[in-house]
């Protein structure tokens, strides 16, 4: 199915048609700021992402959460890192820059990610229900950042946290390129259903939830 099919779709399904929110940017008020929140919606997204194997930490600021990615930076001995170029990681790249982390941006060819030891991205949504987090493509926000490297830690904001996949698809409005979602490590049991972390992506997910 051609891709204008797709939108055409999607528009008749009643969604909206524009220009996907940035990770980093507050989202605009026709989804979002519709949808009520409360504290047990980000509970549940925790404890569904670390069933999964995430590790979550919990960040009061953008600022904090630089602190805690320069943390899990180092415990992994990340010396190359794959980042999205978004408001919310501005803090965090500073810290690792001044660690001395070298920094893989977007428009970086598939080798030099893939030589990253760690990516590090925003998120446009997490999904409480089953713990994703749901990220989508641009040139700012490159696809391979979340899937190349053997590592993935991702700043999401807990207000970018939706119940389930009807809210997330009713907040979001037009799709992307891509979206891409990620519910732990990447896992694999195509061989005598064997499960083997890392077959198709990192086999470590972590989240910073800035609060």
């Amino acid at each position: 199915m051609s891709r204008e099919r797709i939108i055409a779709r999607v528009v008749a399904a009643g969604l909206s048609a524009g220009d996907v929110t940035p990770a980093g940017e507050a989202p605009s008020d026709r989804g979002v700021a519709r949808i009520a929140r409360a504290a047990d919606v980000v509970d549940l997204f925790v404890s569904r992402a670390r069933d999964l194997g995430v590790e979550v930490a919990i960040a009061g600021s953008l600022e904090d959460a630089a602190g805690l990615a320069e943390s899990w930076c180092a415990a992994r001995r990340v010396q190359r890192a794959a980042v999205w170029d978004v408001p919310d990681l501005a803090p965090a790249l500073a810290r690792l820059r001044a660690a001395g982390v070298s920094i893989v941006g977007p428009g970086a060819t598939a080798r030099d990610v893939a030589g990253a030891d760690a990516g590090i991205t925003g998120a446009q949504w997490g999904v409480a229900e089953t713990g994703t987090v749901v990220l989508a493509s641009s040139p700012r926000q490159p696809r391979l950042a979340s899937l190349l490297p053997p590592a993935h830690l991702v700043v999401l904001r807990a207000d970018r946290i939706l119940p389930d996949l009807a809210a997330l698809f009713a907040a979001c409005g037009p799709l992307p390129s891509a979206l891409t979602f990620i519910s732990g490590p990447s896992r694999s049991a195509d061989i005598a259903l064997v499960p083997v972390l890392g077959a198709h992506g990192p086999m470590e997910v972590s989240v910073v939830l800035v609060s």
